[in-house]
């Protein structure tokens, strides 16, 4: 699951919200660096609501994260879009296709959200930008026992990208995978084999319901 997967249920509980956000959050900010459900599990009856709230939103993200992509029918979604990136797009290992199918699907379900719910985008934004950044950047430095010199730059640097909007168009989505599998190592797709990212768009359409209902039904 995606950033706003994660939060849209929650965007009325704010710092809640914002927990549900930190673990992807974290991977611009350090891929070393994490806050594992069991270090926040310890923190969620802590007096300091602020870290409280954000260690139960942290918890969430992991519950979820465990639910959607051991639901079957995110598996069976992501084997049918990374078979068929293997069979029209060059990729001897076929490690790229498996790693685009999996972001894909949750970087589209982000988007199948957005139709949906018009507001939630504006809103998860807005989240970050009423948020206290060194108190956020300090309790998750606490979290995950280490400092993040990179945390408000990146903090700054998402209110300013914005990049979940690109996700509502296929050549904007298709910007973010490659910059994504530059990031991680991995060959980025050359312009002319976009032609995959309108038929994953329309099968993630298809499969909204499916996909998040494990996620939905899970307690909270």
């Amino acid at each position: 699951m995606n950033y706003l997967a994660h939060a849209y249920r929650f965007l009325e509980r704010p710092t809640f919200a914002l927990g549900t956000m930190i673990p992807d959050f974290m991977n611009m900010v350090d891929r070393r660096a994490r806050v594992r459900r069991r270090h926040a599990e310890r923190l969620i009856d802590m007096p300091d609501l602020f870290v409280a709230d954000l260690a139960a939103g942290i918890v969430q993200h992991h519950c979820d994260d465990y639910s959607f992509h051991n639901s079957p029918s995110f598996l069976e979604l992501q084997e049918q879009l990374s078979r068929h990136l293997r069979t029209t797009v060059p990729d001897p290992r076929g490690l790229r296709s498996w790693f685009t199918a999996h972001i894909g699907i949750e970087m589209l379900l982000d988007w199948t959200i957005m139709d949906q719910y018009p507001d939630s985008l504006t809103r998860l934004y807005q989240v970050f930008e009423e948020t206290d950044c060194r108190q956020l950047c300090r309790a998750v430095e606490w979290m995950a026992g280490c400092e993040l010199p990179k945390f408000e730059p990146m903090h700054a640097f998402f209110l300013t990208e914005r990049f979940l909007y690109d996700y509502r168009t296929d050549v904007g989505l298709f910007y973010r995978i490659n910059r994504i599998l530059v990031r991680v190592g991995l060959e980025p797709f050359q312009p002319d084999q976009i032609t995959w990212v309108p038929i994953a768009r329309q099968w993630v359409a298809s499969a909204h319901d499916s996909l998040l209902a494990p996620v939905v039904a899970a307690k909270e």
